[in-house]
């Protein structure tokens, strides 16, 4: 099996280095400057796991012409999700398939439109790293997790590709899981997610400040309950372990724990909100709950976002 990862940054270049570690014939389709540094010192990731440097193969969009994969890693953000489609049109044969690993669930729809509800499979990933300045691939902390699997849209002939996947994985120290319900695994993490990126954004603290508020607590678990409800209308109600994780994890106190959201937005970058807040906002809506810091938020990042535009003109 043949992988395309695309970009070799944070997400991309640590799972796709454990895929080439693990034996994979796999390459990265990245830009010049990137190209010149795997070539020059290998793909280097610095983790608790242990240090490695990868021998990788750096691709350009240019030298994709004539060469094909069986499967495609999409690990972009939302917002470069249309770029990222079309740099990855020409690597696509008539028997490619997609695997994103993007957070939410709006990218699903907008890919299998793109390129056919049968080549469209769903991940998520939990790991968090960083690319430093020498471009190595730092894991901040132990945790590396990827669930990925097939959606009843996407055609039978991908379950081969999702086991050969899942047994390269099984080769290294990464958590790997072949969800039998993807959905349910990414509306689990979106309901999650969704709360700690309005919450934290909004109120621009971690959890456990929100939570010395009069009212945050009652605030944070009314907003779960909303992403929940919103779930549960959609056909893909957490479960009761999952529901308890993120309940424990939104009531603790003295947690420094925030959305990398609001990291995003501290630094003035660019933010997923509109993928993950608002999309939100707009099922919770459909679902009649009420929105609790939704709306809210998502007025918040809008406005954000303006002020920002307006600033780098």
């Amino acid at each position: 099996m043949k992988i395309l990862v695309l970009g070799a940054g944070a997400i991309g270049g640590y799972f796709g280095g454990r895929l080439a570690q693990a034996g994979a014939d796999i390459a990265f389709l990245v830009r010049e400057k990137r190209a010149a540094q795997l070539r020059e010192r290998g793909l280097v990731v610095r983790s608790p796991h242990g240090d490695f440097t990868q021998a990788v193969r750096p691709v350009l969009g240019s030298q994709l012409g004539g060469e094909t994969f069986d499967l495609v890693l999409l690990a972009c953000k939302a917002y470069d999700l249309d770029a990222a489609m079309e740099s990855i049109r020409p690597a696509l044969g008539e028997r490619s398939h997609v695997l994103p690993l993007l957070n939410g669930v709006a990218h699903i729809a907008k890919l299998q439109q793109a390129f056919g509800a049968q080549r469209v499979l769903a991940g998520s990933c939990g790991i968090p790293a960083t690319l430093n300045a020498e471009g190595e691939v730092v894991q901040l902390m132990p945790i590396h997790r990827i669930v990925f699997g097939r959606p009843p849209e996407s055609s039978v002939e991908a379950d081969g590709k999702l086991q050969e996947l899942l047994a390269l994985f099984q080769k290294t120290p990464v958590e790997a899981i072949l969800a039998a319900d993807i959905w349910l695994e990414l509306w689990e993490k979106f309901t999650g997610l969704a709360t700690l990126a309005a919450s934290t954004c909004l109120m621009r603290a971690s959890v456990g400040d929100i939570l010395e508020a009069e009212g945050g607590d009652a605030y944070l678990q009314q907003t779960y309950d909303a992403c929940v409800r919103a779930a549960e209308v959609a056909g893909h109600a957490p479960r009761a372990a999952a529901q308890e994780g993120y309940r424990q994890m939104l009531r603790q106190r003295g947690s420094p724990l925030t959305a990398s959201m609001l990291r995003d937005l501290e630094a003035g970058n660019r933010t997923e909100g509109a993928h993950i807040v608002a999309d939100m906002l707009h099922k919770v809506q459909a679902a009649g709950a009420d929105p609790a810091a939704l709306l809210p938020a998502w007025i918040h990042l809008q406005a954000y976002e303006l002020r920002r535009a307006r600033n780098a003109a």
